[in-house]
C-alpha cells in the first residue's frame, strides 16, 4: 500500500502539489487525471523518488519512503517514463535485461534470462529480441520498456511482494490501436502478477476503461477521488476541465463513456454557414 499523506511541493514561492492525500493499493489501477499545470506529474515523480523535497509523508509498505534507499524502491516499483534517450543502440533483448541490473550480482545467468523470457513472453515481443531498439515504432518501444520494468520487478519480487508500476502518459504518441494493445496489457499484468498501478492519463475515456480508482487533481490540490463509477459524474469533469459532457454507458464495456460538448464557459454557434 501507497500513502500519501499531505503530500505539498513548492517551487518559485508556491505550491504545485498541495496537502494532497490518497491511497493507492497493491492489485488496483488508480490513474491522476487534471489539465495540464494540475500536479499530475510531479505527484507521480514523489512517488518515483525523483522529487525528495516535499512536505508530509509517502509511506511505502509500511515504511517512509524518504528513507527507503533508491536501491531499495527500485526493488518495490517500476517507472514507465513517456520516452527514453539512448545515447548509443541496443538490442531488445539486452535493453530488457536491463532491468535487473540492480541485482545483477546477486542473480546468476539462468535466473536473469528466466526474467527476460517470463517478461518477454507476456508483452509477445520474441520476435522482436534481435532488433535494435531504435528501429522499432512507438508502439513497440513502449512494449520494449515495459518489459524492462517487469524484469525490474520480478529480479525485486523475491524480497518485496507489494510491487507497483508506476506509469507517466503510457499512450501519449500512441495510435489508437497501440493505446488499447497497452492497456489490455497493463489489465493483465495487474491480474495476473498482482501489481499495484499508478498512471497519468490525459484521455477520460481510456481512464474510465483502465482505472479502479480515479484521482482527479486541479492547481494542485485533490478535488475529487474514488472509483470510476463514483466520481466520472458531469459535476466532477465540469468542474476539473471547465468541460460539459454526456455521461453513458459503453456499449460493450462496464465503464462510463464520456461525450465532451464543450468548454463550460465558451459560447458555440447554432449555426455554421
Amino acid at each position: 500500500m501507497i500513502e500519501v499523506r499531505q503530500v505539498g511541493v513548492k517551487r518559485g514561492g508556491r505550491y504545485i502539489l498541495e496537502d494532497v492525500s490518497i491511497k493507492c493499493r497493491p492489485g488496483v489501477i488508480t490513474v491522476l487525471l487534471g489539465k495540464n499545470g494540475a500536479g499530475k506529474s510531479t505527484l507521480l515523480e514523489c512517488l518515483s523518488g525523483q522529487i525528495t523535497d516535499y512536505e508530509g509523508q509517502i509511506i511505502w509498505n509500511g515504511q517512509n519512503l524518504k528513507q527507503l534507499s533508491p536501491a531499495k524502491q527500485a526493488l518495490q516499483r517500476a517507472v514507465l517514463a513517456q520516452s527514453i534517450d539512448l545515447s548509443f543502440n541496443l538490442r531488445v533483448h539486452e535493453l530488457v535485461e536491463m532491468g535487473c541490473y540492480g541485482r545483477f550480482d546477486q542473480l546468476t545467468r539462468k535466473e536473469r534470462q528466466s526474467m527476460v523470457d517470463q517478461a518477454v513472453d507476456q508483452l509477445q515481443l520474441r520476435p522482436f529480441l534481435q532488433r535494435d531498439f531504435l528501429t522499432l515504432s512507438g508502439g513497440e518501444r513502449k512494449r520494449v520498456l515495459l518489459a524492462k520494468c517487469l524484469v525490474q520487478l520480478l529480479a525485486g519480487r523475491s524480497e518485496q511482494n507489494q510491487q507497483f508500476l508506476l506509469l507517466d502518459e503510457p499512450t501519449a504518441a500512441l495510435d489508437m490501436e497501440q493505446q488499447f494493445l497497452l492497456l489490455g496489457w497493463i489489465r493483465a499484468l495487474v491480474k495476473d502478477w498482482k501489481l499495484g498501478v499508478v498512471a497519468v492519463l490525459h484521455d477520460l475515456n481510456l481512464a474510465a476503461q483502465l482505472a479502479d480508482e480515479l484521482v482527479f487533481l486541479k492547481h494542485g490540490k485533490v478535488s475529487t477521488c474514488g472509483s470510476t463509477k463514483e466520481t466520472i459524474r458531469t459535476d466532477v469533469i465540469r468542474q476539473v476541465f471547465d468541460i460539459d459532457c454526456i455521461i453513458q454507458r459503453h456499449p460493450t464495456l462496464d465503464c462510463p463513456l464520456i461525450t465532451t460538448i464543450h468548454g463550460s464557459h465558451s459560447t458555440i454557434p447554432q449555426e455554421i454557414s
